[in-house]
C-alpha cells in the first residue's frame, strides 16, 4: 500500500471515528451528572400493560435505557446485568433468567440499541404485569 493510500485511509478512520463518537448511536445519554430517582421511577416504575412499542418515540426509549444503565441494570454492550439482585434475592434468577433469554431472542434482529434494548424491557415488564 502506497503512502499516499494509507494516509487516505487513517483520514476515513479518523473521520468515522469523530462522526460516530459524537452521535447518538454510540451515546444516547445526557445524565452524565446522575439522574433523578424520582424521574427514574416515573419513567419506568408505572409501566402501561400492552404497549405499543411504535407508538414511543426514540428519545424515550433511549431515555430509558439510559436510565437502565446508570442503575447497572444494562450495559452498554446491551447485556442484562442482574447479578447484584440475583446474589440478594430480590429477583428469582432461575424465574427470570429464561425469561431475558426469551425476550433476547425475540428482538435479536433489532440492530438500533435503544430500539432493541427498550424491546427487551418491555417484554420482561409485560410478562411481570400479566404473570404479578
Amino acid at each position: 500500500m502506497s503512502g499516499k493510500s494509507v494516509r487516505l485511509l487513517l483520514c476515513i478512520t479518523f473521520m468515522l471515528r469523530y462522526q460516530f463518537s459524537n452521535s447518538e448511536f454510540y451515546d444516547p445519554c445526557t445524565h452524565a451528572n446522575g439522574i433523578d430517582e424520582d424521574e427514574a421511577e416515573a419513567a419506568v416504575g408505572s409501566w402501561p400493560q400492552n404497549l405499543n412499542l411504535t407508538s414511543v418515540n426514540r428519545s424515550h426509549k433511549c431515555y430509558v435505557i439510559c436510565i437502565l444503565q446508570y442503575y447497572n441494570i444494562v450495559s452498554t454492550s446491551g447485556e442484562i446485568t442482574l447479578g447484584k439482585y440475583y446474589d440478594t434475592g430480590v429477583i428469582d434468577e432461575f424465574a427470570v433468567a429464561p425469561k431475558i433469554n426469551l425476550c433476547r431472542y425475540k428482538f435479536r434482529k433489532e440492530k438500533d440499541f435503544c430500539e432493541r434494548m427498550f424491546a427487551v424491557f418491555n417484554c420482561l415488564r409485560q410478562d411481570l404485569l400479566i404473570n404479578s
